[in-house]
């Protein structure tokens, strides 16, 4: 099963999949990194980032993981409709569950400020901005809808539990 989760950056997905692989088992792959890897090898060769080159690189990767784990968990702002569409086609929809996850703007941005952004692709705040735009017009049905002003672990758990078990 691939667990999608879609919201805005700032909006608590890699807690929830942290949460998720902790309490469930499910594997929580963090995409960022092979994302930035990426782009600094753009950087490095002097060209452009495309993102259907980044979807080319990235998702074998995501591919290899999903074939060698029972439940797999990945996070997406959903901004980009390529990266959204690559990632809803890895597997037949019966296959996924699709957890829209949202919090306030100024919540995502306050969350934003004071992480650890190793891992995490560098944003401007008004791109942050855009993107939580976006991601919130974003025409999607999820399977699961969290607001994450502060979900606690067991709520999260409760939201998966039964679609992962079904």
């Amino acid at each position: 099963m691939l667990v999608l989760l879609v919201g805005p950056k700032g909006s608590g997905k890699s807690h929830i999949g942290r949460t998720l692989e902790a309490r469930l088992g499910v594997h929580f792959f963090h995409v960022e990194p092979l994302w930035l890897e990426y782009y600094a090898d753009c950087k490095a060769s002097g060209r452009e980032p495309v993102i259907a080159e980044g979807i080319a690189r990235v998702h074998p990767v995501l591919t290899r993981v999903l074939d060698e784990s029972a439940h797999v968990c990945v996070e997406t702002t959903g901004a980009s409709p390529e990266i959204l569409e690559a990632l809803l086609s890895l597997r037949p929809r019966s296959e996924i569950i699709v957890a829209r996850v949202w919090a306030p703007l100024e919540l995502c941005l306050q969350r934003i400020s004071s992480r650890e952004r190793t891992h995490q692709i560098p944003m401007e705040v008004e791109a942050v901005r855009e993107v939580h735009a976006l991601s919130e017009s974003l025409q999607l049905s999820p399977d699961i809808a969290l607001t994450n002003l502060q979900l606690t672990e067991s709520e999260i758990v409760e939201s998966f539990e039964r679609a992962l078990d079904g």
